[in-house]
């Protein structure tokens, strides 16, 4: 049956108003999808990365037989002179950064913070560095800048200082911890002692040779807020970001346990000696004690491992920069220790948290910074380190301004719009109204026709049986 032209009209006006409130409700009630690698603010990131931050002590102690050498830089010759050893006491705190890779403790860092062979470079180095001084005061321009030359390549002071090591007696031992963060200890030694013992999974004594400087430590706790790690690599120009324990930045015993937060773009990326991987260079700030940081992206991802800085002879030159090792270093070593990093609970739900916080969705919002808090490990996340997102949501909800329900992101679309689109809308508005009306009516008028025009028809087929019937008896009387 073919439909009458009003209610054809009256159908597709029914789809029309249908689909605008279908549109409007499905808008109440959705919600911008969350992003596990939404750009986050700056002020974002350091809440999301600054728990994952440890500062880590390895205290060694013991004694240590240095033996005293004689050097011949031209021949490249090293010898130990008879009968001359230094002896020397050893109680040594060497002091690092670290970052938080897996939830149940396992942290990475860099192998000369949590590796003996750091303390013997330095015990060692003073009688190399003797030796090859002593011979050096003996050279003639010439020579010593033919010396300097070849140093870059193929360095016989590294040969030096590991030919001291090999000669000492090194009686040692050595203790890893990471700091608790919510200590009240002042100095280093009684914040060690404090600390989480640290077991060291895999670490690379041999990182001055190979350039692999990194390590795995692990500490008897759970819960823990780990980052989330990312292969690949950054672009030149690209945001940096580091989070630390540098030397420089402590300034009294209060703030050994307060990390730092530093910014730069990645101003290079060079290789390795053996350009067996790439090494990110970055202008971002860092100074001993940065060691085993993360840098990371504006996403929180981490991408690499702060190692090393420009030397002081190069510093006092110029610039001053941050190189830090691919975090593939870091996964490829975990993976051989059958370790596989994942992202925390307090990461995951601190982001979720924080998109539905940009949009003002403060109940969801809550929801999820709650979770984030109370399934993390409360030494590292404390109760009232997301305070201010809670306290912003509560001024908004006082304000009438979060969108927690379909009418107040209704309202906050309005407030959005501004005046001038709000009355070019209302005007556009009051035509469809009017037009709705006149087509109400015309409908209406076109309906009531065709109610008219049925029952004319009605009558009309009325009329048409009645004359035949009359027809079909006057034809039966003339039979």
């Amino acid at each position: 049956m073919i439909s009458s032209p009003a209610s054809f009209f009256s159908r597709r006006l029914l789809v029309f108003v249908a689909a605008f409130f279908i549109f409007v409700g499905i808008g109440g009630n959705a919600s911008l999808p969350v992003y596990a690698e939404q750009a986050l603010s700056q002020e974002a990131l350091v809440d999301l990365v600054k728990s994952s931050i440890v500062r880590i002590v390895q205290h060694v102690s013991g004694t240590a037989r240095i033996p005293h050498i004689k050097v011949d830089i031209q021949r490249r010759l090293v010898a130990i002179l008879p009968d001359k050893w230094s002896e020397v006491p050893v109680d040594e705190y060497l002091v690092g950064s670290g970052f938080i890779i897996h939830p149940d403790g396992y942290i990475a860092t860099n192998s000369h913070v949590v590796s003996e062979e750091t303390v013997r470079e330095t015990l060692a180095s003073d009688n190399a560095l003797a030796g090859l001084y002593e011979n050096a005061l003996t050279l003639s321009d010439v020579d010593m800048q033919s010396f300097l030359k070849t140093e870059s390549e193929n360095s016989f002071s590294k040969k030096v200082l590991q030919f001291v090591i090999d000669q000492s007696v090194f009686d040692l031992t050595n203790e890893v911890a990471v700091l608790r963060p919510d200590s009240l200890q002042k100095s280093i030694p009684d914040l060690s002692k404090e600390g989480f013992p640290a077991t060291v999974v895999s670490v690379n004594d041999h990182f001055s040779e190979d350039e692999k400087d990194v390590a795995l430590i692990k500490i008897d706790e759970s819960g823990l807020p780990a980052l989330a790690l990312g292969g690949g690599t950054l672009a030149v120009g690209k945001k940096a970001f580091i989070f630390g324990f540098p030397a420089t930045a402590e300034l009294n015993s209060n703030t050994s346990l307060e990390a730092t937060f530093t910014q730069g773009v990645v101003s290079s990326i060079k290789q390795s000696l053996d350009k067996n991987f790439k090494i990110f260079q970055t202008d971002a700030k860092v100074s001993e004690g940065s060691s085993g940081g993360p840098l990371f992206n504006e996403q929180g991802v981490v991408v690499g491992i702060v190692t090393f800085q420009t030397d002081e002879m190069d510093r006092s030159q110029g610039d001053n920069f941050a190189f830090a090792l691919p975090i593939d270093l870091v996964q490829e070593m975990a993976g051989q220790a059958g370790i596989f990093p994942f992202e925390g609970t307090y990461g995951e739900n601190f982001k979720q948290g924080f998109q539905y916080f940009s949009q003002k969705q403060c109940v969801k919002a809550g929801d999820a910074f709650h979770r984030a808090i109370s399934k993390s490990n409360p030494v590292f996340v404390a109760e009232d380190m997301l305070y201010t997102y809670f306290r912003q949501c509560d001024d908004l909800q006082k304000t009438g301004m979060a969108l927690d329900t379909r009418l107040d992101e209704l309202k906050g679309l309005v407030s959005m719009l501004g005046k001038p689109l709000l009355s070019f809308i209302g005007i556009i508005l009051l035509f469809f109204v009017i037009f709705s009306v006149a087509l109400y009516w015309v409908l209406r008028q076109v309906r009531r026709e065709e109610q008219e025009i049925l029952v004319l028809k009605t009558r009309l087929h009325t009329s048409e049986d009645l004359l035949k019937k009359y027809e079909d008896i006057s034809e039966g009387k003339e039979k």
